[in-house]
């Protein structure tokens, strides 16, 4: 079975991270992911069991929000993107403009 993950793009740590893991210990007390970006390496070292305590870092602070609330809030976050999703009518392209001026103006990754 597939790694979970919440956000794919092609650029993750994702498909890298198997490999990744291979040169840390089976068990650690935390994981640092100090370049997180997704989280890529913590997720996939919490799927594999290797640790249950992160520390997650990234100069992108939305994108680290954005990770806050998945695991704290995934409620929330998960009403907050149904809602853009049911706002889109006929014109996906200018709603897709619409929801990316927004955040480029709040920064709020919700």
């Amino acid at each position: 079975m597939a790694i979970p993950h919440p956000v794919q793009y092609q650029g993750s740590k994702r498909n890298l991270a198997p490999d990744i893991l291979k040169f840390i210990p089976t068990k650690v007390e935390r994981l640092v992911e100090p370049f997180a970006g997704t989280a890529a390496i913590s997720v996939a070292a919490s799927w594999k069991q290797i640790s249950q305590k992160f520390w997650i870092n990234d100069l992108n602070q939305p994108l680290v929000e954005l990770l806050e609330l998945i695991v704290e809030q995934p409620s929330v976050i998960a009403g907050a993107y149904t809602e853009i999703w049911n706002q889109q009518h006929s014109d996906s392209i200018e709603h897709y403009y619409q929801a990316r001026y927004k955040f480029n103006q709040t920064n709020d990754p919700r």
